[in-house]
């Protein structure tokens, strides 16, 4: 009988949330408020992967000076090649899998081309008849995120520690040290924060960063495996393959020569300002 009660306490509050939304002059007016949250980079996907709604931080963060500039288009008009295509499999992941995937870390280019450490969580939208239509998502760049958001604080040493040295080794027990857990009491609260175990997340920063030394130098790819933190070329390259769906070879054949043009293109661009 509680049970029974319980879902129809549901269905009450889902019918009054559709009630007043329906009721709205535009479905989109209440991320409007976003705008004045100036750490948080909102933006609304359709099934393609291109942007139907974005805030001002968004927009401003990709060098336009109006939404307007943005609706329509999709990761690559604004991003390198390989980070797009990143991008997009894991908006067709969340479309998918019908699950939001929450505060995963990524590489993401900056106002000036720099790469930045952002926090990226993403949920699966739908329509009245329950068909994914798309997707919404924010970022944080981590740097603001854990100074304004307290549950990463806990975790903010630690984080640092894993991004600003990766390249270096790094054992669970110690990070658990940085955040004053046990450490299966540190995987847990890891885990629930970011929604990878403390090694995925680490081997997920090396992994990213080893892309953009692949695509950005021509160092050799032991060089790279060494420079990010693995001691093994072979394990190095299976890991790499089994995030990103190439060999690092592979990946550097694909993506350098966009990595370079986009280069060309903001030397031109900086030449005729």
């Amino acid at each position: 009988m509680r049970r029974y009660w319980y879902y129809l306490r549901i269905m009450d509050t889902q019918a009054f949330q559709r009630s007043f939304l329906a009721r709205l002059d535009g479905p989109l007016d209440m991320t409007r408020l976003l705008d004045y949250l100036p750490e948080v980079y909102f933006y609304c996907k359709d099934t393609q992967s291109r942007f139907v709604t974005v805030n001002r931080t968004f927009f401003r963060n990709v060098t336009v000076d109006r939404e307007e500039d943005v609706i329509g288009k999709t990761d690559y008009d604004f991003f390198p090649t390989d980070l797009a295509e990143q991008y997009i499999a894991e908006d067709r992941r969340v479309m998918r899998e019908r699950v939001p995937i929450p505060n995963q870390a990524w590489l993401v280019p900056d106002r000036q081309g720099s790469l930045r450490w952002y926090l990226s969580s993403k949920t699966p939208l739908f329509d009245a008849s329950g068909e994914v239509i798309g997707i919404a998502g924010v970022m944080r760049d981590y740097a603001e995120a854990s100074a304004v958001l307290q549950p990463y604080q806990e975790m903010q040493q630690v984080v640092d520690r894993v991004f600003q040295a990766y390249d270096q080794r790094l054992e669970v027990p110690q990070l658990a040290r940085m955040a004053h857990l046990s450490i299966s009491q540190f995987d847990r609260r890891f885990k629930q924060l970011f929604g990878l175990t403390p090694q995925q997340f680490i081997l997920r920063v090396r992994i990213h960063a080893a892309c953009r030394a692949v695509t950005s130098t021509r160092r050799s790819i032991s060089h790279i495996a060494q420079q990010t933190g693995f001691c093994d070329q072979s394990y190095f390259t299976k890991q790499f393959h089994k995030l990103m769906g190439k060999t690092p070879s592979e990946y550097r054949r694909v993506y350098a020569q966009f990595a370079h043009a986009s280069k060309r293109t903001m030397k031109d661009a900086d030449e005729h300002k």
